[in-house]
């Protein structure tokens, strides 16, 4: 196969991996060599391309469909960490470093994807160390796609969550003990107890008959007294059931803080810990591109 081969000859596995972004430098040749070391699969909606903790034997680059990379959060809820659509490559670390795989991967529609083993990709970025930067690109980019996604993640609105979970009585309860501290309902509340006994003290007593008028509650306004009592015996265990959502609240707001703290500790000994380990491939990588330019130059 020679290396000015005409892309339009290609068997239908080299000309689909010549549109792939990465193979973009490779002459037919090394397409139609790259081709037999490739396989094709598929995936259904929804299907499972590898689970977190699984080995890491092949990686993979998308023909057609799409794929969704995620994984579970210490809340076990479920987080999107990419959506690649065709022309992207994933499962690439855990082929460098022979780990377990660091993530989730499932299909998102019917999806087609170009699997090549762990040892077949190696190979091919020791003859290709161009390609090789290519990839410690991509790495480098999705590093810190992580790190905005982490600090996206790293807190939630206590008071939009207490919101939602509160029942109508709930709310109510805070309504009424909120009106109730508030200078508003003092003003009112003075305004109705001056304007009660001045209606029975010094209007109603000139009315009707008897010494005391047409009082409806005269002095010592036993009747004013009967309402505050009763104002003060229901207002007093909604406040408290108010005072309680608070406490509930405050609590929650702390807890939050220290999985905040937990969270960030354990996310960035990970992410040092992964960064110590991509500077450790790049390195190896780096090693490699000078020791096959090296070779180049000698021959």
């Amino acid at each position: 196969m020679s290396a000015d081969q005409p892309l339009d000859s290609l068997s239908h596995e080299a000309a689909s991996l010549s549109q792939i972004p990465l193979f973009k430098r490779l002459t037919p040749a090394e397409l139609e060599q790259l081709a037999e070391s490739v396989d094709q699969v598929n995936f259904k909606a929804e299907e499972t391309v590898f689970n977190e903790q699984d080995q890491g034997d092949a990686l993979y680059v998308v023909d057609s469909g799409s794929i969704r990379i995620w994984v579970l959060d210490e809340d076990v809820k479920p987080v999107t960490l990419a959506e690649l659509k065709p022309g992207e490559f994933f499962g690439e670390l855990a082929v460098l470093d022979r780990g377990a795989r660091s993530t989730n991967a499932t299909a998102i529609v019917d999806t087609e994807l170009h699997r090549l083993s762990s040892d077949d990709f190696e190979k091919f970025l020791l003859k290709h160390p161009d390609i090789a930067i290519d990839v410690i690109c991509e790495i480098g980019a999705r590093m810190r796609q992580t790190n905005v996604l982490v600090s996206q993640r790293a807190t939630r609105n206590i008071n939009v969550e207490m919101e939602q979970r509160a029942t109508i009585g709930q709310r109510i309860a805070d309504r009424v003990a909120s009106f109730g501290g508030s200078w508003t309902f003092i003003i009112i509340y003075v305004s109705f107890l001056v304007g009660w006994m001045a209606l029975n003290t010094f209007v109603l007593v000139h009315y009707g008959r008897g010494e005391s008028g047409a009082e409806f509650d005269p002095y010592p306004y036993i009747l004013l007294n009967l309402m505050l009592s009763m104002t003060a015996a229901l207002q007093a265990p909604i406040i408290m059931m108010s005072q309680n959502r608070a406490a509930e609240k405050d609590r929650l707001a702390a807890e939050q803080d220290f999985k905040v703290n937990l969270k960030s500790e354990l996310m960035l000994e990970e992410l040092m810990r992964k960064s110590q380990g991509r500077e450790a491939q790049i390195g190896q990588l780096i090693g490699l591109v000078k020791d096959l330019s090296a070779r180049v130059k000698d021959q």
